[in-house]
């Protein structure tokens, strides 16, 4: 029998194109071409439907939880039901990947803590570092010493849950991944190509020139796409991920 992904997506907007996180999310699984040795399903957690946890078994099942526009800590109404759904799948000892978003989810979920990061927004293609840990842990293989990612996010993982590990930081961000046994938060997004990074770059750029300052101007703007690139090891986060929840 096939493993099954579960994934879901919190996504509370679309880009230009009318894509979300459930279609980058496919879209990365074909090109990793492991599309067809699972079973995939998707879940709209802003209308708080998720899967149904009897229905799961610790083996052979994995949970995926996407990015969002916000932080965890914002008052919307299926944030709450989320984060209870993530500590009772953690008792459970399901497989789970937080993507961005989704990472801080469940840290929250977890005992841990997420803030505003102080340095602001990180936003593009940059490296990030393997902790000790991180160099060893399967849901990292194929990672370099550093490793280029794709990421956007404003918000942090400022404290740990309670024995989490963390796999991987840099400057901006101390924590860019974590685990806690079966449970694995990851800051930056593996789904995402420079196409998406552009698209969204493109999207919020009054909010990245005028309002954050975190670009000059629009000339600035175009200079920073031409910085984006395909990340193929931090991809692989998911293939490793399927690996993971088959045996």
């Amino acid at each position: 029998m096939k493993p099954t992904i579960h994934l879901i997506d919190v996504t509370d907007f679309e880009l230009p194109d009318g894509t979300k996180s459930s279609d980058w999310f496919e879209g990365a699984f074909k090109k990793l071409g492991i599309d067809a040795e699972f079973e995939l399903e998707v879940y709209d957690g802003t209308e708080t439907i998720f899967p149904e946890l009897n229905e799961l078994s610790d083996c052979g099942h994995g949970i995926i939880v996407s990015g969002s526009s916000g932080a965890v800590f914002e008052e919307k109404p299926w944030i709450p039901p989320l984060l209870q759904f993530l500590k009772d799948a953690h008792s459970r000892n399901i497989w789970m990947l937080g993507v961005c978003f989704g990472h801080h989810a469940l840290a929250e979920a977890l005992g841990g803590k997420v803030e505003a990061n102080p340095r602001g927004r990180e936003m593009g293609t940059t490296t990030v570092y393997l902790t000790d840990e991180g160099l060893s842990d399967p849901i990292l293989e194929g990672f370099g010493q550093p490793e280029f990612v794709n990421l956007t996010h404003k918000t942090q993982v400022t404290r740990l849950p309670d024995g989490a590990v963390r796999l991987a930081f840099n400057q901006m961000t101390p924590v860019q991944a974590f685990r806690l046994n079966r449970s694995i938060g990851v800051q930056f997004h593996p789904e995402i190509t420079p196409v998406q990074l552009r698209q969204l770059a493109e999207m919020f750029k009054s909010v990245l020139i005028r309002k954050e300052r975190f670009l000059d101007d629009e000339e600035h703007l175009r200079d920073f796409f031409l910085t984006f690139r395909e990340t193929p090891a931090s991809m692989n986060v998911l293939a490793n991920f399927v690996r993971l929840i088959a045996h």
